[in-house]
């Protein structure tokens, strides 16, 4: 898809990679909606690019709806719905019932939302694009955070299936699964996992790029490092080797270094 003259919504648009996504979307003619959680950072991006912003919590429905409402009152209808928001949540397997489920709203259910309010207008057109962040989480394992690692997993189960069903129909769906990227989240981790988290960081404005061209090319799985494909084909030749591959550690003293830190993670 060629973004010129499109409209286009990003969530978890204020601030780190999808604020960057907004910027370069709107540089290649979108029109943009910027979504975020906080609503002056998702006013500030819109601001800069010449958008519409508005501050939603996109793990209700209700509010998914509103801001495709806003969308189609403001530009017509959507040609393509980022759903990019995301959260990594508690570190370990410490994540109470609460958390669970709010991670599953936010990295699964979030993007049911969207698609249920999407699908039958961009069917009806013969034209669409559902692009999801999944995280190269799901094409491996994330070893420290339980939650997002699951939920991850299930959000690309979600675009897989959506894939199968929807693509022949002239809706794309592209599921992004970036690694390591220097953003809040990422930095947030350092004072657990230390400095070296940033070492192969990718910035923000490098994503952007490769996300764009991934879209141009509406490839089902977009990827910032070419390596997580080869760790998804061990884990699916030989299961049994692939998590036996994965080091000893102790979650119990990360849990509490985090705690010791006072981080949100």
């Amino acid at each position: 898809m060629n973004l010129k003259d499109k409209v286009v919504v990003v969530t978890g648009a204020g601030n780190g990679m999808g604020k960057a996504c907004a910027e370069r979307f709107a540089a290649e003619g979108a029109r943009v909606v910027a979504a975020d959680i906080e609503e002056e950072a998702a006013n500030s991006v819109a601001r800069q690019i010449g958008g519409v912003g508005i501050g939603v919590d996109i793990t209700a429905e209700r509010n998914v709806v509103a801001v495709v409402d806003l969308a189609r009152r403001t530009y017509g209808d959507i040609d393509l719905w980022f759903s990019n928001a995301g959260h990594p949540g508690p570190l370990g397997f410490t994540a109470s019932n609460e958390e669970w489920n709010r991670l599953w709203q936010l990295h699964v259910m979030a993007h049911v939302y969207a698609a249920r309010a999407l699908l039958p207008t961009m069917l009806a057109r013969g034209s669409g694009y559902l692009l999801q962040t999944v995280s190269s989480v799901a094409l491996s394992a994330n070893p420290v955070w339980g939650a997002y690692s699951v939920t991850k997993h299930a959000s690309l189960a979600l675009g897989e299936w959506l894939a199968i069903n929807y693509r022949r129909h002239g809706v794309a769906v592209s599921c992004f699964c970036p690694s390591g990227m220097n953003t809040r989240l990422l930095r947030g981790a350092i004072p657990v996992l230390g400095e070296g988290v940033l070492a192969a960081a990718l910035e923000p404005e490098e994503v952007a790029e490769i996300v764009l061209r991934g879209i141009e090319r509406e490839d089902f799985l977009i990827v910032t490092r070419p390596e997580v494909l080869g760790e998804a084909k061990f884990r699916g030749a030989d299961r049994e080797a692939w998590i036996k591959s994965y080091p000893d550690q102790d979650l119990d003293a990360l849990v509490a270094k985090a705690r010791a830190a006072d981080s949100t993670l």
